[in-house]
């Protein structure tokens, strides 16, 4: 590359973070980044974060020059104007020469411009593993065929007023989102930017398996997504039976990202792993709607059995918090999916939103979460018959509605699934009325006290009878006694209580496949 091409490219390329090579990896903004280029960078993040505050600020700003009158927000654009344009040209050409004359960016960027057009696979993903950089200056690895259109049921038809539709849409954008997803917010991004490009570098260094990909939904987002292959096969590539030829995709919190949440969990376990952000989120693009959520991970699951070749059998889904939703829809969406395991997660999100804000915004609280943030897991989860564990934190600040087990809001979503498989047992009120009280207990030992008569064998004799779940017909003709034994059984299998608070990482002794019926009538 001649010098001017080179000069020219410099200007605009890719912001750099990591060089990983033999085992190590180098932090470029510490160790090789020129001061001229720290500080244009740092002018850049300032108009970021003046972009920022201004859109914040602009209903106050529009309110203010309808009361006053335009004259002051004209006489501070004239007097601004000049001085930040001025600014941004000079940080753009200093930024620009001072990448140019950087050894480690120019070999970077020459790197990046083979990597980026180039065809073969393991040139991109060499190329991906060595560098951590802008991800957003990286071609799309895959173009999304399936996902939802924003009126689909799946997520729940909500009639909004077309007059009203540029309020709700400023509400759901400026209020609902930060509250909501706080993660697809600038700040928190900006603030996450060096603790994410750490740990995606620590998974370059720890894992050679690993790879990354852009994909792009039929809504246009594209998504950030990370593959660790654990599948392990013989000298003949025959595959080899373990915990690696199961993939569990990981569904992250409101505020976590896969290269600092549960990503890990799995990894830890054995299993091949598949990481993705929420639109918004990190290098990922979009704003975190319903719709959006769901082609999200509708691209996702298409990456994995189309290019990474897992059957539907073979995948397992993991949701965290918010991250249920995720999981709950694609459960719902792909019923034939192997496992899936939904932790520290609510029934819907509107009985968690009203009480967090003021009583007169009620309505307009309804109204944008039904039409934008439609999180309503509790219509989807149940639909789904594969196996299931709800992990459910004891001490749950955050989804719960009084601050203990009994107001937290995976309770009625425990409750939701059960009744759909088992509708015999667990619609009967007695018996639901008692796996009420279970759920106010965080111990399996008041529960079972609660059992008289508890008999395991009982319950494998019933379950050998059963077809399901679902089995609208098990606990027929049983009494009382009888079904509140078989309930607690099957209650005790969907459900494990884990210690610690919503935010606490989740200890290893939890993270399982859920239970199957197999697993207790196998000989």
């Amino acid at each position: 590359m001649d010098k001017v091409g080179l000069l020219i490219k410099c200007f605009n390329s890719p912001r750099l973070y990591q060089i990983c090579k033999d085992g190590l990896c180098v932090d470029y903004y510490a160790t090789q980044q020129t001061v001229v280029e720290k500080w244009s960078n740092m002018v850049f993040d300032g108009y970021s974060w003046l972009i920022t505050i201004v859109t914040y600020l602009s209903p106050f700003i529009v309110y203010n020059a309808y009361k006053h009158g335009l004259e002051g927000p004209i006489a501070i654009g004239k007097l601004s104007f000049t001085p930040l344009i001025t600014l941004y040209v000079v940080a753009f050409i200093l930024r620009g020469s001072a990448r140019c004359v950087t050894p480690a960016y120019t070999q970077f960027l020459e790197s990046h411009t083979e990597s980026i057009t180039s065809n073969s696979n393991i040139i991109r993903q060499s190329f991906l593993n060595k560098y951590d950089f802008d991800f957003s200056e990286w071609n799309v690895d895959m173009k999304a065929t399936a996902g939802v259109t924003p009126d689909s049921d799946i997520h729940g038809q909500y009639y909004v007023p077309l007059i009203l539709k540029p309020f709700y849409y400023f509400m759901a954008t400026w209020i609902a989102k930060p509250l909501a997803y706080p993660g697809a917010t600038y700040p928190i991004n900006a603030i996450m930017r060096k603790h994410l490009s750490a740990g995606r570098a620590s998974h370059m260094l720890m894992r050679r398996n690993m790879t990354r990909a852009k994909l792009e939904t039929i809504d246009n987002n594209h998504i950030d997504s990370v593959f660790v292959d654990n599948r392990a096969k013989d000298e003949d590539g025959t595959p080899v039976e373990g915990p690696g030829q199961t993939l569990v995709i990981t569904c992250e919190g409101n505020a976590a990202y896969y290269e600092v949440g549960a990503f890990e969990y799995p990894l830890k376990e054995g299993y091949s792993a598949m990481g993705w952000n929420h639109p918004g989120f990190g290098y990922s693009t979009g704003i975190p709607y319903g719709t959006a959520d769901g082609n999200a991970i509708e691209a996702v699951y298409e990456y994995a059995t189309k290019e990474l070749g897992f059957a539907p059998k073979d995948i397992a889904v993991y949701g965290w918090s918010i991250g249920g939703f995720s999981a709950s829809y694609l459960a719902n969406a792909h019923p034939d999916i192997g496992n899936v395991i939904i932790d520290a997660s609510f029934d819907d999100i509107l009985p968690l939103a009203i009480p967090r804000m003021p009583e007169w915004l009620g309505s307009v609280t309804n109204n944008c979460c039904r039409k934008y943030f439609n999180l309503h897991n509790v219509a989807l989860l149940p639909k789904y018959q594969g196996p299931i564990r709800l992990i459910r934190r004891n001490g749950d600040e955050i989804i719960s509605t009084n601050g203990h087990a009994s107001g937290n809001r995976g309770n009625q979503l425990l409750m939701a699934v059960l009744q759909s498989r088992y509708p015999v047992l667990f619609k009967d009120q007695e018996v639901a009325s008692m796996a009420m009280d279970w759920l106010d207990q965080t111990s399996p030992v008041p529960r079972r006290h609660s059992v008289p008569g508890y008999d395991l064998e009982f319950c494998k004799e019933q379950l050998s009878k059963s077809t399901g779940p679902p089995d609208v017909e098990l606990g027929t003709g049983l009494t009382r006694d009888e079904k509140l034994i078989l309930a607690y059984y099957l209650f005790s299998k969907h459900l494990t209580d884990c210690e610690g608070g919503h935010n606490n990482p989740l200890p290893r002794k939890y993270f399982k496949m859920p239970w199957k019926k197999s697993d207790d009538l196998t000989p």
